[in-house]
């Protein structure tokens, strides 16, 4: 197991509201950034809100994918449907102060729907990104048998 890892990105201006980011070091693909509409920024293009929501979405994900593989889990479907509630506080400045997770899990059998729970909540409580932000982390998940769901 790595012990610590530096995650690098570069992120140019391109306007007032707007950039482009990219991982020359890990190769990825740019992405165009600003801020949401609702701050001035243009529509359709991803704000750094919703790339905090994702990241938080994202790493619940693949914690969760991960220790079912290890507990030898099969998941036949993962969907979230997450939700970062954006607040101004007395201080008049803005935070997303929590953020609610609704993943829904469909599994194939009956006797795994205790498991996949306890899995999903361990998942909830070892992901890093979610150990890493003061936001109030809320965990709505739903767990389904494929049979009952007709899948």
């Amino acid at each position: 197991m790595i012990e610590s890892h530096d995650y690098e990105i570069q992120i140019v201006s391109t306007g007032a509201r707007s950039g482009v980011m990219e991982s020359e070091e890990d190769r990825l693909p740019s992405l165009y950034v600003a801020s949401p509409p609702e701050f001035g920024g243009p529509e359709a293009v991803w704000s750094p809100e919703h790339l905090f929501v994702a990241s938080v979405a994202a790493c619940l994900m693949t914690t969760f994918r991960a220790i079912a593989e290890i507990s030898k889990l099969e998941i036949i479907e993962y969907t979230d449907e997450a939700v970062g509630h954006l607040q101004r506080g007395d201080d008049r400045l803005y935070s997303i102060d929590k953020i609610i997770l609704r993943p829904k899990v469909v599994i194939g059998a009956d006797e795994d729907l205790e498991k996949t729970r306890r899995l999903l909540r361990k998942a909830g409580e070892t992901c890093l990104i979610s150990r890493s932000v003061s936001s109030e982390i809320v965990l709505d998940a739903q767990v389904l048998v494929a049979h009952k769901v007709g899948r």
